[in-house]
């Protein structure tokens, strides 16, 4: 195993700007997500949802909205009044999304909901300053370059609006994720593009992206999920169909996608006969916080030239 020519792999494939979208994953993982994704870490966005209030007449964003399983709760929290503004980069996700939570037209004192396609960024960019009460970001600030997304948020909140962010820790399915190192040292040829994730390593970090962004910090707190999955080919499953490989698929040397597959299940199957279990822990943070309230809405920043005023 060379980890130096890993590393010189990741650093031309980085200089050659090779980066993986995760799109095509979650594209391939849409039809079944709401069945291994949700069931299992749905309530953890649910319990991050209820943190921060809700109510009738907000205006939400909610950026990477998946298939809809939190825009869901949001439209029964506004009861028939407010706006519904989301966004996913995934077709797949969107077609389920939006067959789950129809758009509606809103008018004076009804709900309007628009689930668009496209990068949350970029999405921000074009909303008015100073336009939303509420800022969710589900299991997706890690494909942003944190601080500078959350800046864009800070500018679109009201003076008093809240932001909540749920997202895996970096230490997440640490068996899984070494096996993979192990497997792409050995062969440094199998990687063709560069997964960019900015997986926090606990709370603290995503609390420290907020204070950058000029958002106060409510809440900040860790979680843990074991993975229902008990085999090494259970766990190929679940991250393929529940989203978790995200990236995967454009990283890896399509003609040899098998192959790698092949060669985690072999390293999992040994962790199991050494330690009689496969125990996968998917860890997480929640982090919440709000714009002051004694605070103005920002001018534009740097890079924000065509949003709306």
């Amino acid at each position: 195993m060379s980890r130096a020519r890993l590393a010189a792999r990741a650093l031309r494939l980085a200089l050659s700007r090779s980066h993986a979208d995760p799109t095509a994953d979650y594209n391939a993982a849409s039809e079944d997500y709401d069945t291994y994704f949700s069931p299992v870490m749905g309530r953890h966005s649910l319990a991050a949802l209820a943190e921060v209030p809700v109510t009738p007449g907000d205006t939400v964003i909610e950026l990477a909205c998946g298939t809809g399983h939190l825009t869901a709760e949001i439209v029964r929290r506004l009861e028939g009044r407010g706006t519904v503004l989301a966004v996913d980069k995934s077709p797949g996700m969107l077609a389920v999304a939006r067959a789950k939570v129809p758009p509606r037209p809103g008018g004076r004192d009804s709900l309007r909901v628009e689930l668009s396609e496209g990068d949350m960024e970029s999405f921000l960019q074009g909303l008015p300053r100073g336009s939303a009460d509420v800022v969710v970001v589900g299991w997706a600030i890690c494909y942003s370059k944190p601080p500078r997304l959350l800046a864009q948020i800070e500018r679109v909140l009201r003076p008093g609006g809240r932001v909540v962010v749920i997202e895996t820790r970096a230490d997440a399915h640490k068996a899984l994720t070494e096996r993979l190192e192990r497997i792409f040292a050995d062969d440094p040829t199998l990687l063709t593009g560069l997964v960019r994730v900015a997986l926090p390593k606990d709370a603290a970090t995503v609390a420290r992206w907020f204070t950058k962004a000029g958002l106060t910090v409510a809440v900040r707190r860790e979680g843990s999920q074991v993975i229902p999955a008990h085999t090494p080919e259970d766990v190929v499953e679940w991250i393929q169909r529940s989203g978790a490989a995200a990236g995967f698929k454009d990283a890896v040397d399509s003609a040899r996608e098998e192959q790698v597959l092949d060669r985690i299940r072999a390293g999992l199957a040994q962790l199991l006969a050494r330690e009689g279990r496969l125990d996968l822990h998917h860890t997480f943070v929640v982090v919440t916080g709000a714009k002051p309230a004694d605070r103005p809405a920002a001018a534009p920043r740097a890079g924000t030239s065509g949003a709306r005023t």
